[in-house]
């Protein structure tokens, strides 16, 4: 496993996508969507009796950096794995390796502990900006209340998981295009459509995206049938089936 950890780090070291494209982008997109929804509404907020604009509790302030940070990281675990197909570099791995598994709980370790940090760092920057930018909106938003201190380790060990998740589809798809393709038509098209499906209120209670965002603190449309605790378990669980799916499908097909 150590030996996957550091074979991950000198692979994605210098001007990798990871650095360049997946690490900026998981926090500054959803910091870029916030912030705008942010100054929008407290625009509105300034027009003197045109409209009324509620305040925005904590529990509704990071609901971006769950849905975009962990998405990213998830696809950065993807794309490390599904790599491994170019240049038959899985070939190589798999000589250099006599067990398959811990190669891939080293990539996910890689993944997972650069994942925590980034989310870390995207909400410190949400939740500190936005009573700044947006005092009459989001003045009630906090770094240090019960809401944010229960973020900042759900949102971090939800992105620790995702990178599991990430790196089992990795190894499932294969493709890097592949792989990133289905975990963004998972997240954001499926588990909306699902809601038009035979008794579809229902089963979007079992999503795993709306149980994270559930399990964090945030406010959610629907209500999971269980309690935030058990819903953090409940997607951690599915993120990790994921991955123990896809080691025992590459240790069976390497023998």
């Amino acid at each position: 496993m150590a030996r996957g950890v550091r074979a991950e780090l000198v692979r994605t070291s210098g001007r990798s996508r990871l650095w360049t494209v997946l690490v900026p982008a998981a926090v500054a997109v959803p910091a870029v969507i916030t912030f705008a929804i942010a100054l929008a509404a407290e625009t509105f907020a300034r027009i003197p009796g045109q409209i009324s604009v509620l305040q925005v509790p904590t529990s509704n302030a990071a609901y971006w950096v769950i849905t975009v940070t962990t998405v990213v990281v998830a696809l950065g675990a993807a794309d490390g794995q599904a790599s491994e197909n170019r240049y038959r570099a899985e070939e190589y791995v798999r000589l250099a390796a006599r067990r398959q598994w811990p190669v891939l709980v080293g990539r996910w370790l890689f993944h997972g502990a650069l994942g925590a940090v980034v989310a870390v760092a995207a909400l410190l920057v949400v939740l500190v900006a936005l009573p700044v930018l947006s005092p009459h909106v989001y003045g009630s938003v906090s770094a240090a209340d019960p809401v944010a201190l229960r973020l900042l380790w759900t949102v971090p060990l939800l992105s620790f998981f995702a990178a599991g998740a990430g790196v089992g589809v990795g190894a499932l798809i294969r493709s890097p295009l592949g792989a990133a393709a289905v975990i963004l038509v998972w997240v954001y098209a499926f588990e909306s459509a699902a809601g038009y499906l035979p008794s579809g209120a229902f089963l979007q209670r079992f999503m795993p995206v709306l149980n994270g965002v559930y399990a964090t603190g945030q406010d959610a449309v629907l209500t999971p049938p269980w309690g935030q605790n058990a819903a953090l378990l409940y997607v951690c669980s599915l993120f990790t089936a994921i991955f123990v799916v896809a080691a025992v499908e590459r240790t069976v097909r390497h023998g």
